[in-house]
């Protein structure tokens, strides 16, 4: 797995992850034209793209000068960069009938009531294309000001494209929902990499995602040192906080929202292989339900190679090429993380502590 050392400010951070990965530009460039050409045609994607452009010049010109910084590191045009992390979101707009990338995942956390160790955990499968296989990668980020964290991302993705944990001991994670709740707004792998630089708990990052304008297409799952745990369901013109019920130590999300406004705003008929998503979290809220005192990061490496049966947490469609493509699995107590890198259970987990 590449790891990227990054620090600074965000356009020197940009740039600097632009430059460590020039050697990989020829395999980032094709994958990139390879994903925008499967965008259906649509007469206002051009429209969609520039409402947000606009709004991120207002409310988070951080992100922008963070993809400048890359796109001057890698010689490309930085428009070319936003568009390709945008893909997911203007697909969604042009209510495509299905979707021609399975941009979904399966994201949980346990409280320390409910783990072996007494300390909250944090995991994620993230089931992509598989030309994306190529292009992972981990950060190590200094943000200049702000708090040290450990990523998990794609090459030329400005922000935070999967997950992550910062040196407050606060863990995030998100994953797609084809929504028709959705506008111009602050992407998610970039609202998440401000709470990695700005929160230090569950609550902090929830006010500042409940603050912000949103695309409206995901939920953001999160953790912290403490022992809070939380799933922000995140709709453009609505959101919705999801918190352990009663005698309940651990949350789940898959790609639908499952609160009220939301869940009508969700798209479950052009899921294609994702149309599991109900499937998937019900398997995984029951092995969870089951483990109270059990869940550890060995269970969680097991339980997220699962691929059998309906519902499997790990899956490939090889037809489509897509499937998993990375596995994570955050402790926020000890500021580390693991993470395979690969397709269903090849490959080993590689630890990584936040010093």
């Amino acid at each position: 797995m590449r790891v990227l050392t990054l620090e600074g400010t965000h356009y020197e951070m940009g740039f600097q992850h632009g430059t460590l990965i020039a050697p990989a530009r020829p395999l980032l460039l094709r994958r990139i034209h390879a994903r925008l050409q499967k965008l259906p045609p649509h007469p206002l994607t051009d429209v969609w793209y520039s409402e947000v452009v606009v709004l991120l010049e207002r409310e988070a010109p951080g992100f922008l000068q963070y993809a400048q910084g890359q796109a001057a590191g890698l010689g490309v045009d930085r428009d070319l960069l936003l568009r390709f992390s945008l893909a997911s979101y203007l697909e969604d707009r042009a209510k495509c009938p299905v979707a021609t990338v399975a941009e979904g995942c399966t994201a949980w956390a346990a409280r320390p009531d409910w783990t072996q160790t007494g300390q909250p955990i944090l995991a994620k499968n993230r089931d992509q294309s598989l030309n994306l296989l190529g292009l992972q990668c981990v950060v190590r980020t200094r943000p200049a000001g702000a708090h040290p964290y450990l990523g998990l991302t794609t090459l030329g993705w400005p922000g935070l494209a999967s997950s992550g944990i910062n040196a407050a001991g606060l863990a995030v994670a998100d994953t797609h929902v084809r929504s028709t709740d959705l506008g111009p707004g602050v992407p998610r792998w970039w609202l998440m990499m401000r709470i990695l630089e700005r929160c230090a708990t569950v609550g902090e990052a929830l006010d500042y995602l409940a603050s912000v304008p949103r695309l409206g297409n995901g939920n953001v799952v999160l953790a912290d040192a403490r022992g809070d745990i939380a799933v922000f369901e995140e709709g453009h013109a609505n959101f919705a906080i999801r918190t352990p019920e009663e005698g309940q130590g651990y949350l789940v999300a898959t790609n639908h929202f499952v609160t009220e406004p939301l869940r009508g705003q969700c798209r479950l008929e052009d899921l294609g292989r994702k149309g599991d998503t109900m499937a998937r979290k019900a398997r995984m809220e029951a092995a969870l339900a089951e483990a109270r005192g059990v869940v550890s990061p060995s269970w969680a490496r097991a339980m997220m190679s699962s691929v059998d049966g309906i519902g499997a947490i790990c899956w490939e469609d090889r037809e489509k090429k897509v499937g998993t493509i990375s596995t994570v699995i955050l402790s926020p107590a000890r500021r580390t993380m693991w993470v395979r890198h690969g397709r269903l259970w090849h490959g080993e987990f590689q630890r990584f502590v936040l010093s």
